[in-house]
């Protein structure tokens, strides 16, 4: 059986379109569809009561946002699928999706984390994975691509996409889900690294999904900056200190550092933008209030010689 889970929020404009596409689909296999809906204000719960009827829905509505990481371990508790296919709600699927997916759901694929390609209603890719470099900075491959490109030279990636990413329940269980600190940004990261660390794989599939619009992302520039520089350099610094060896640490926190406080001068010197500054240091006060925590994450946490990703081209220059 598959699981399919969406988080979302306040997406009138997006859901049901994706509905209409899985209900528009070549698969007759088992499968439940689990939304995860964190305080939707707009006509969300409406339109997806709509499908309840048409498809195997179980909705569930909080008052407030739970965040993506607590959002996904929301649904992993309530899932019955073997495999959990995890999507954004601003993606639609072409009609054989599922179908072509069906041929990987067994057993030999318990211990590996799939991608699916992403590709923009241009035409034009979105992510066939990605990788880190040594700052803990994403690099989406093949970003910007002509969508005909298959891709085929990736195969091992560092981590799957949150917004099509496919995982046995068995290895979200080994795994222990999500780390709830990741209200928004590297949830995804994380957890492919922890299983990379582990000894298993994440891979791309060449099967691929449109994606629309960050459309969970405030409209206004502003907003937009503000959230996304708070969320990505609060949790990058999270995510390397939690994960990466003691020894990788020392060599690079220099330089990890020395990037971070160059980029709080540029806010205020050349992009002459003090909330992106003020952004950066409540993502460093935030960071410092959650050491205690890392110090004890890091107890229970494997390490490896993150030497042997940087050869396999996993972990790449800054």
């Amino acid at each position: 059986m598959l699981s399919i889970v969406i988080p979302t929020s306040n997406a009138e404009d997006t859901i049901g379109e994706l509905l209409e596409s899985i209900k528009a689909q070549d698969f007759h296999d088992d499968y439940e569809i689990i939304i995860i809906d964190n305080g939707s204000k707009d006509k969300t719960e409406e339109i997806i009561k709509k499908y309840m009827n048409l498809l195997s829905i179980k909705y569930y509505k909080y008052k407030e946002s739970l965040g993506v990481a607590n959002s996904k371990n929301a649904a992993i508790d309530k899932a019955s699928g073997e495999f959990i296919l995890f999507l954004d709600h601003d993606v639609t699927l072409p009609p054989r999706t599922l179908f072509l997916l069906s041929t990987i759901l067994n057993k030999e694929n318990y211990n590996t984390v799939f991608q699916l390609k992403l590709v923009y209603p241009s035409g034009l890719i979105d992510s066939c994975g990605g990788l880190i470099d040594e700052l803990g900075y994403p690099r989406e491959l093949r970003k910007g691509e002509p969508a005909e490109n298959q891709c085929m030279d990736v195969t091992d990636i560092l981590y799957a996409k949150g917004s099509a990413m496919l995982i046995s329940k068995k290895l979200l269980d080994e795994l222990k889900g999500f780390d709830p600190n990741y209200f928004y940004e590297y949830d995804d990261t994380d957890i492919c690294f922890r299983a990379i660390k582990r000894g298993y794989k994440v891979k791309l599939l060449p099967t691929y999904i449109i994606h629309h619009e960050h459309g969970a992302l405030p409209k206004d520039l502003r907003s937009r900056e503000i959230r996304l520089t708070y969320f990505l350099e609060s949790r990058r610094l999270y995510f390397l200190l939690k994960n990466f060896s003691r020894r990788y640490l020392l060599r690079k926190m220099p330089k990890v550092l020395f990037y971070f406080f160059g980029s709080m001068l540029m806010d205020l010197v050349k992009r002459r933008k003090t909330y992106l500054f003020k952004a950066r240091v409540k993502a460093l006060l935030w960071v410092i209030s959650k050491l205690p925590e890392i110090y004890r994450k890091r107890k229970n946490e494997i390490f490896i010689n993150e030497e042997e990703l940087i050869k396999k081209g996993l972990i790449v220059k800054h």
